[in-house]
């Protein structure tokens, strides 16, 4: 058997370390992924997790894509950085799996696909939520034509953050949250664009954006808080997204998406599917709860990513969630950007953007 696939982790905040958890259980589990080693920016972080897991600690980004023992760089650093440092982990012959969004902007996110493109490697975006059991659920009644065609997709995110718990929580949270030429925009990049990806997979492209954003409840941030955008699908249909940061009581807190079809509806709430009508006689119908708290991420479904990311590497196959899958989100965000801003309608594909 071939030695086994080498990963390190770029970032050991929350979410690196759910990325660390997970592929520490792969290693246990499997007999082909290897944690090779981590690195953040906080050398007492690097420290504390290389021995806590039994990895090397690498001080700098050079030292990790030079190491010939990594196959694989996940990244997990705030969202600024995705595009560099992927674009250089590429040039240096590593497959990247990179957290959404894929970049800050469409011009960034195209030039990783070609480069991972013409330099052999695979880049793969994370949306664990398409590995959820309830979603997948629906996406295989879905291509069992069981409630027909989607006509309209309805998604709704209704989460809160905090001012000072999450932007201003420390000086991470305050060098990069809440502004455009680092985090890329608020609500809509960061947390809806997770129900945005869904909205795409389960309907189809995008062919036409129009949107609008605000900040009604943030007063120390720049970007927005609320978000509204109208999808005109490529093939057919519509969707319409709905999104804040500042729904309250936060104890109810709840991410919904409904499809109306050509032969009937359903109901993801959250990750479940609690609801599915169709005119052939199929019925689901669950108790929807709500969540108290929509930050904490947890590591079942970045699990099943990262296996099959990897399986998808070792038997030469394609991972489905591509470079190219993550760049249609980012373009359906920047869209509603650029129609708030502009008061106009936006065809898709976007050519290029810059920051806002």
């Amino acid at each position: 058997m071939p030695r086994k696939i080498g990963v390190a982790v770029v970032g050991i905040g929350a979410i690196g370390r759910v990325h660390v958890e997970a592929i520490k259980d792969l290693e246990r589990s499997t007999e082909y992924v290897k944690l090779i080693g981590i690195t953040s920016l906080s050398r007492v972080h690097i420290d504390e997790f290389s021995s806590r897991y039994g990895c090397k600690g690498y001080y700098s980004y050079d030292d990790v894509v030079r190491d010939p023992e990594v196959d694989v760089i996940t990244i997990a650093t705030p969202h600024y950085l995705h595009a560099w440092q992927a674009m250089y982990a590429i040039e240096f012959g590593k497959h990247v799996i990179v957290e959404k969004p894929i970049a800050t902007t469409v011009t960034a996110a195209k030039e990783m696909v070609l480069k991972a493109r013409r330099k052999g490697v695979k880049l793969g975006v994370i949306y664990q939520g398409r590995y959820a059991d309830g979603v997948r659920e629906l996406k295989r009644h879905l291509d069992d034509n069981i409630i027909g065609k989607p006509l309209l997709i309805v998604g709704e995110m209704m989460w809160f953050r905090d001012q000072e718990a999450y932007y201003l929580k420390d000086e991470l949270a305050r060098s990069w949250r809440g502004m455009w030429a680092t985090e890329g925009g608020g609500a809509l990049i960061n947390q809806a664009i997770h129900t945005i990806d869904l909205m795409l997979w389960f309907g189809g492209e995008a062919d036409e954006v129009v949107g609008y954003i605000d900040n009604l409840s943030h007063p120390s941030i720049d970007v927005e808080d609320v978000g509204i955008g109208l999808i005109k699908y490529r093939k057919e249909g519509y969707g319409v997204l709905t999104a804040n940061l500042f729904t309250k009581p936060n104890t109810h807190q709840y991410r919904r998406i409904r499809i109306f079809g050509s032969k009937g509806q359903a109901e993801l709430w959250d990750n479940e599917l609690i609801l599915l009508k169709s005119e052939n006689g199929v019925s689901i119908e669950r108790r929807p709860g709500y969540s108290t708290e929509t930050i904490k991420v947890p590591g079942g479904l970045h699990r099943k990513l990262f296996e099959d990311f990897f399986t998808a590497l070792l038997n030469e196959e394609d991972f489905p969630i591509t470079g190219e899958e993550g760049l249609k989100s980012l373009e359906v965000v920047r869209a509603i950007y650029y129609s708030s801003k502009r008061k106009t309608h936006v065809k898709l594909p976007l050519e290029a953007d810059g920051i806002l």
